[in-house]
This record gives C-alpha cells, structure tokens and sequence, in this order.
C-alpha cells in the first residue's frame, strides 16, 4: 500500500470506517486477461455505509477536462477503472451485496483544474458518487490531529501528520 492510500485509509478510519485494502479483480481486454484493484473499500457500523474509494492521487498536478472526458486515454482508465464492470462485479462481491445502489463509490484525486472545477467535477460524477482532492483529506487529518494529538490509531501517516503538526511545522 503507497503513502496515498494509508493516509486515505486513515482519512476513512478516523470517520469511523473498517478499512480493506486491494480488493483484487480479473480484467478482459482484447482476449487476454490481467488484474486491476480497488484501493479500498470501507464499512462503517455506526450507520452501515459501504464506500470503495480508487485513490488516483498519482498526478502532481490539475486534473482537466480532458483527463475526464477522452474515454480511450490510460489517465481516463486510471481515474474511472473503478466504474468499469470487473471492479463493480468485485466490488459487489467484497460487500456481499447484489446492487450498486448499495454503496457509494469514491475518486480521491490530487487537484481539480480550479478553473474547470465545475465540468471536472460533474464529468466524474458520471462515473462515481463523490469526488475528493487529497488536500481536502489532508487538511481533515490536520484538524484531527491538532484536535486530539494522541489517536488511539497509531499508523505511520497519522503518526507522521502528528509529529508536523506538533513540531510547527504544519500548523
């Protein structure tokens, strides 16, 4: 699991969720056959949520209107493989459900084009439930952190987050 996915994990553990990693999946193209993943999929209690978040956090720099909407493009596949119907089919399998209608799916992204944020943002949620830029997870941490510096969860991210945050370095 990359650092992207432990921090979103936490991200996701902090409101409450247990958290699965690498849900596995066969993918079919052209006669052959390789495997792709869904990052993580979470089950909240409390409430009985169940979200599976694709984490494309990959790119260090504004996801535009193109990446989103030129279908045959590896950046669309890497943003949207998590809609395409292997990983819904596993997806369904991990939550032992029989609908899509019985969880949310989740794109966590690095950064929106802030002057296309609005077509950006509708084009992905053609294809998933919610739309998330890393930073608004980070700062989320943040806030937590400064909120209660001794989790009882103790992973390498949030301990990290914590020990900028209590050093001012992240203030």
């Amino acid at each position: 699991m990359d650092i992207s996915e432990q921090i979103v994990r936490a991200w996701l553990e902090i409101d409450g969720f247990l958290v699965q990693s690498r849900i596995k999946y066969k993918v079919y193209s052209g006669g052959s056959a390789g495997w792709g993943d869904i990052d993580l999929i979470g089950y909240r209690v409390k409430d009985g949520k169940r979200v599976a978040v694709d984490i494309s956090a990959w790119m260090t720099y504004n996801i535009t209107l193109s990446f989103v909407t030129k279908e045959k493009s590896n950046a669309y596949y890497r943003l949207f493989k998590s809609s395409f119907p292997e990983a819904r089919d596993a997806i369904r399998k991990a939550f032992g459900v029989n609908s899509d209608d019985q969880y949310k799916l989740w794109l966590v992204v690095s950064y929106i084009s802030p002057k296309q944020r609005a077509d950006v943002e509708a084009a992905c949620l053609k294809h998933v439930d919610r739309v998330v830029e890393f930073p608004t997870i980070m700062k989320e941490l943040v806030d937590h952190i400064k909120k209660n510096p001794n989790p009882p969860q103790e992973t390498e991210s949030l301990q990290t987050i914590r020990a900028l945050v209590l050093c001012g370095i992240i203030e």
